[in-house]
């Protein structure tokens, strides 16, 4: 079963015309519970609400930092939307668990955008090598003012932008394979009897 996360973001100190306006930046994995070493995909979406037909997510400029690094980010997917035209990659690069620099832009006078809602983001996998959970938190990337913002449809259109409180993880948690707890209980066995021989 997929776990699912969902916040919006707060509203506060954004303009008049923003209000009734909401944007929610879901990560969900794709199953709760893995063994060690194996592979776990993370799916980010965004949907948004209160805008005029045709609008679209326009900006993300973000790390993703992990709660913990109990794995390596591997498999980082470009972002779907992201117009190359303005030089941005969307895609980030791993450090550890955590992936750094994801940035991605769409600008109306430089079609094609993309306005579906919700909006796929970006997935990535996560190889675990150590048991515990793991979620992950948005921070706003360097030199880049907001994490998210909406706009559209037209280009006279002003975004609204949202912070990262928008951002909501999922959290796995990575548990010993049967196999692995077998071999770790017949080893403290062992050593029990070793130690009662010895006595």
């Amino acid at each position: 079963m997929k776990m699912h996360a969902i916040a919006t973001a707060a509203l506060a100190g954004l303009s008049t015309g923003a209000m009734g306006q909401s944007l929610s930046v879901n990560l969900s994995w794709d199953i709760s519970n893995y063994a060690l070493g194996d592979t776990v995909t993370a799916t980010i979406t965004a949907s948004f609400t209160g805008f005029e037909p045709g609008a679209y997510l326009s900006s993300l400029n973000i790390d993703l930092i992990a709660s913990s690094q109990l794995g390596q980010a591997v498999n980082i997917g470009a972002i779907a939307w992201n117009n190359p035209s303005l030089g941005f990659d969307g895609q980030g690069t791993a450090s550890g668990a955590d992936i750094i620099g994801i940035e991605a832009s769409q600008f109306s006078l430089i079609p094609p955008f993309v306005s579906g809602n919700p909006i796929f983001v970006m997935s990535f996998q996560v190889q675990t090598f150590d048991a515990g959970a793991l979620s992950y938190h948005a921070e706003v990337a360097e030199g880049a003012p907001f994490a998210f913002s909406v706009t559209g449809p037209n280009f006279a259109d002003q975004p609204v932008q949202f912070g990262v409180d928008a951002f909501s993880s999922g959290t796995t948690a990575w548990v010993p394979s049967p196999g692995v707890v077998g071999c770790l209980s017949v080893a403290g066995l062992f050593a029990s009897q070793r130690r009662r021989v010895g006595s």
